[in-house]
């Protein structure tokens, strides 16, 4: 059975990403709001989902165009790491990028973002754990089936707009700045994909990025908590 000459199992799985996944992420926002988040638990929850994600999207994917169709190609080592590397840095510079936009404009940084953080040693251990889930499920997902899946429908620059799009709205908890940023990350690690021929690079910048940002940078990077020193600024709520 097909939905618009595309298979219905496909037709299901895209929806889900583009449509289901960022309405869920908005409504998970809304019902946390300010509350506190139990790390260990919210980690566990998000490895399971993520890789589960990444391992339906793999699966699915290769049914029609194999593995090069979902660009799960693997690289020379070395050509592998350069791309790895830029695509961190890359992304690192965007983030940096939007912290100073941030202290420009008065925005905060969310505060699930914040709670977010490890603060012991398991959360630590268990959050590297969760950056590459993040890695692998959401590059497997976003990058390669669903542009892969898109492409021939809607051509490669919309294909990479829309799931930018999307991928960033499924980040409704990092606050509208927060959303911008996760949607431009996300195009430049498209840019990756295409670029390299293969998503691999992609899911390890994304994990790099991740354990970077949450265990080294992060008050260096993410937007500054302008609610400090006793100042009123306004916070985006998502």
């Amino acid at each position: 059975m097909t939905v618009a000459g595309m298979p219905l199992i496909d037709t299901i799985l895209l929806a889900v990403l583009l449509v289901g996944l960022p309405a869920l992420a908005i409504v998970q926002a809304q019902l946390i709001g300010e509350s506190a988040i139990e790390r260990i638990e919210a980690y566990w929850m998000s490895i399971v989902f993520l890789s589960i994600l990444g391992l339906v999207c793999w699966l699915i994917g290769v049914r029609n165009g194999g593995m090069v169709g979902i660009a799960i190609v693997w690289l020379p080592l070395s050509l592998m790491g350069l791309w790895s590397l830029g695509l961190t840095v890359g992304c690192l510079f965007t983030v940096f990028l939007f912290r100073h936009i941030a202290a420009r404009t008065g925005f905060t940084e969310s505060t699930t973002v914040r709670q977010l953080f490890p603060q012991t040693c398991e959360e630590k251990v268990l959050f590297v754990v969760l950056s590459a889930a993040a890695g692998f499920g959401e590059e497997i997902a976003y990058r390669g089936y669903a542009i892969g899946m898109l492409v021939p429908l809607v051509g490669l620059g919309s294909a990479v707009l829309v799931t930018s799009v999307a991928f960033g709205a499924s980040h409704v908890y990092q606050g509208w700045l927060g959303m911008i940023r996760a949607g431009l990350v996300g195009g430049l690690l498209a840019f990756g994909v295409i670029a390299s021929g293969s998503v691999w690079p992609s899911v390890v910048a994304h994990a790099l990025v991740n354990v970077v940002l949450g265990l080294v940078l992060a008050e260096k990077f993410l937007a500054p908590d302008n609610s400090l020193g006793g100042r009123e600024q306004p916070e985006l709520q998502s």
